[in-house]
C-alpha cells in the first residue's frame, strides 16, 4: 500500500470536511452533539493533538511542554483549529514522503508493556485514526441537520481521474 498516496486522500477528504466546518457558526462548532468528545471542535482539536504531539515527540524528537501543545490546539479559534489541523496533515504527508528504518515505541493500549511501530504502522494509525474522527464529524453535522460530505476513497480516486 502506498502510504503517501493515502496521505495525499487525507488531504483532500479533510480539506472537504474543513470547508464545510468552516461554515458553521462557532455555537455550532461547539456544541455537545457527539459523546465522548461532545463538539466538533473538540474531535478537531484532538486529530490535531494526535498527529502534532505524535510527530513532535517521535519523528522531530522535540522538546514540547504536552499540556502547551493540548492548550493552543483545544483553544485556538476555530479558523486557527481547522489551519493547524491542515498543518498537521502536511506534515503527515511530508513525513510519509520520506523513507526510514526508524521504529517508534507507544505503551500497549490493551495490555501491559509496549509496542514497537515501525513507519508504515506508525503512518496506519495517524490516516486511519483521522479517518475514524473525519466519519463522526460528519455524523455530527446530519445529527445536526447539516449537510455533510462523501469522501470515500473511491471518490478522491475519481475526483483525482477528472
Amino acid at each position: 500500500m502506498d502510504l503517501f498516496r493515502l496521505a495525499e486522500y487525507q488531504i483532500w477528504a479533510d480539506d472537504k470536511a474543513r470547508k464545510l466546518l468552516m461554515s458553521l457558526t462557532e455555537e455550532e462548532f461547539s456544541r455537545d452533539v457527539l459523546p465522548p468528545f461532545g463538539s466538533i471542535r473538540s474531535l478537531c482539536a484532538h486529530i490535531t493533538l494526535a498527529i502534532e504531539f505524535n510527530l513532535k515527540r517521535h519523528v522531530d524528537k522535540e522538546e514540547f511542554d504536552p499540556e502547551e501543545l493540548g492548550e493552543e490546539i483545544h483553544t485556538a479559534p476555530k479558523e486557527r483549529l481547522l489551519e493547524m489541523w491542515r498543518q498537521a496533515d502536511l506534515r503527515l504527508r511530508g513525513y510519509a514522503e520520506s523513507r526510514t528504518d526508524e521504529t517508534y515505541v507507544f505503551r500497549n493500549f490493551l495490555g501491559e508493556g509496549q509496542i514497537t511501530l515501525d513507519q508504515d504502522d506508525y503512518l496506519s494509525q495517524y490516516l486511519l485514526h483521522t479517518q475514524h474522527h473525519r466519519a463522526q464529524i460528519m455524523s455530527a453535522l446530519r445529527v445536526m441537520g447539516k449537510e455533510a460530505v462523501t469522501t470515500d476513497y473511491l471518490f478522491y480516486l475519481s475526483d483525482k481521474a477528472n
